[in-house]
């Protein structure tokens, strides 16, 4: 049966196509990463994981969430009104925190806690976070074309212009690179992905301010209830490596960073793209009145089989491949990594099915989660004066509470429906 699920469904072909363009995709940094970890220091990429943490914060509230329901509305006239608005607003509002940073640069820096020796990495926050949200809305349309393939094509571009810019500057010595080349493949990206929308039906001749005006008005309820607990939700997963920065060190960030790269690679290559998949086709089935329980347990089975292998290869052979890949100093990166696992696994099954809130319309349920897993993960600041390790086995606890108390909530929001269509 999973067989079948995997190789013939249409789910499985647009799925496959996504993550065939996303292993290239990532293929480029990660076969580089060996490289750019002995060109750049710990601390570069300490400093390059805060700088992230933080853009990753901004990327939440830049189009106020509208971008997530261009694959919502029935007509496409409606979806490229609020592609163009989710646009418009992501302008004015990173246009806003690029004159607060040049303005208040010294507040902005000590309050994001990011070293005073990248503070001018700060300017580059707001533009590249525009070019990043913008993608994200092209991308949100694509997938409603079912336009799999160009956006894969779209990753690739940006992975490959990223790695080689980071390489390149590594080269030469200038810590800048890992900056630059973030902003240089979203810039890449954005570009591609509006050739691509282009050519997979959009068209601004029914682009209107009343059209936008209604398709805002018609999904308010994604920036009045999504914006702010999406926010603490991120920050949530973001603020242990910012504690961490300010009660160890940023050279401890910068292992914690390799950890959380490795780990994340079944997120990167499966989790994203299956759940951009699942969210168009859940929302195609829930129109049409169709079961989608046998689909969501087959996803689940294959999801629970790729964290068995990825902590088995971690525990069996994980202090030798760190040491081997990205150098004897990073072997402390593997003794993080398997602790972070478990956290990691829950997040890799919640972050798939997380599209459910959406189709189903349960944004306050989910809101209510993660405005609860934010508070869960701000108590860290009551154990700053215990070790790393220690530090990090608090965090997994809460971790796996809250994914725990998560799939309980999908669970029954999955099961309200399926009792409705069979009734």
């Amino acid at each position: 049966m999973l067989k079948r699920f995997l190789f013939n469904s249409d789910f499985s072909k647009n799925t496959l196509l996504l993550v065939g363009g996303t292993i290239i995709a990532q293929a480029v940094p990660l076969l580089l990463h060996p490289f750019l970890r002995r060109l750049y220091t710990p601390e570069d990429f300490g400093a390059m994981a805060v700088y992230l943490s933080v853009f990753g914060m901004l990327t939440i509230v830049s189009s106020l969430r509208y971008e997530a329901t261009i694959v919502l509305p029935k007509e496409n006239s409606l979806a490229a009104n609020i592609l163009t608005a989710s646009i418009f607003i992501s302008f004015l509002i990173n246009l806003t925190v690029l004159l607060v940073s040049l303005v208040f640069k010294d507040e902005v820096v000590g309050f994001v806690g990011l070293p005073k020796a990248y503070s001018n990495y700060i300017y580059l926050l707001p533009i590249t976070a525009f070019f990043f949200s913008v993608y994200q809305s092209l991308n949100y349309w694509l997938i409603r074309q079912k336009a799999f393939k160009a956006s894969s094509a779209n990753k690739i571009v940006r992975r490959t212009t990223e790695g080689l810019v980071q390489l390149v500057f590594g080269i030469y010595k200038l810590p800048a690179g890992l900056f630059i080349g973030d902003f240089v493949g979203n810039f890449s990206n954005t570009i591609s992905g509006i050739r691509q929308v282009i050519k997979n039906g959009f068209s601004k001749s029914v682009i209107s301010i009343n059209q936008m005006k209604l398709g805002l008005k018609t999904y308010i309820d994604y920036p009045k209830y999504n914006v702010v607990p999406t926010l603490l939700s991120s920050a949530a997963s973001l603020l242990p490596f910012l504690f961490i920065n300010k009660f160890y060190s940023t050279e401890t960030v910068g292992y914690l960073d390799l950890s959380r790269m490795v780990l994340s690679i079944p997120l990167i290559f499966i989790s994203a793209t299956i759940s951009q998949v699942l969210f168009q086709q859940i929302t195609e089935k829930k129109h049409q009145g169709k079961s989608i329980i046998k689909e969501l347990k087959q996803i689940l089975y294959f999801l629970v089989g790729i964290i068995a292998v990825e902590a088995g290869i971690l525990f069996l052979f994980g202090d030798y491949l760190f040491g081997f890949i990205f150098g004897n100093e990073y072997i402390v990166s593997s003794i993080y990594s398997k602790v972070l696992i478990f956290s990691f696994a829950f997040n890799f099954i919640t972050s798939t099915f997380s599209s459910v809130y959406l189709t189903f319309d349960k944004i306050k349920i989910n809101s209510i989660w993660q405005i609860c897993y934010f508070i869960s993960v701000c108590s860290l600041l009551f154990f700053r004066n215990v070790d790393i390790t220690q530090f990090l086995k608090i965090y997994v606890g809460i971790e796996v509470l809250m994914g725990l108390i998560n799939i309980a909530l999908l669970s029954r929001i999955v099961t309200n429906y399926e009792s409705q269509i069979k009734s």
